[in-house]
């Protein structure tokens, strides 16, 4: 699946070679997920996984606390759901009504590697996943 590349460009660092490794998202029967890895130089720079999953789970209860440094509710997601962002990653629960599973759970991870203002790199994750959640969905043929 494409990603926008102004939306990403923030957390790539300067090198030689940028490779994405992963896999599709996959349907066991039982479980539907998938993830990938988006490497500078083999560092990682962004980490995305998916899971299909039977409930709208919120990133901002906690039972989800102990991904985030500190989290907030992200306020204006371009979808129905629940998002939340911490200072090196976000995670968004979202309807799809496609396939064994009622809902999306998307997490979203930036190398702690990544420097600048704190302020700047959360209102970019927030963008990044802002626009790649919509086209992920698209991409499942979720009608929710």
């Amino acid at each position: 699946m494409p990603l926008n590349e102004k939306a990403l460009e923030p957390f790539l660092v300067d090198g030689e070679k940028i490779e994405v490794k992963g896999d599709s998202v996959i349907d066991t029967g039982t479980k539907t997920s998938g993830s990938c890895n988006i490497e500078v130089d083999d560092w990682l720079v962004v980490g995305l996984e998916v899971d299909k999953v039977d409930k709208l789970y919120d990133p901002m209860g906690e039972l989800d606390s102990f991904r985030f440094q500190n989290r907030e509710k992200i306020e204006s997601l371009p979808f129905e759901g629940l998002g939340a962002v911490g200072d090196y990653n976000a995670m968004v629960s979202t309807g799809c009504a496609a396939g064994t599973a009622d809902h999306l759970v998307v997490q979203i991870t930036i190398s702690r590697q990544s420097s600048g203002d704190v302020a700047e790199r959360r209102k970019n994750i927030e963008a990044f996943t802002s626009d790649f959640v919509p086209k992920l969905k698209k991409e499942l043929g979720c009608t929710a």
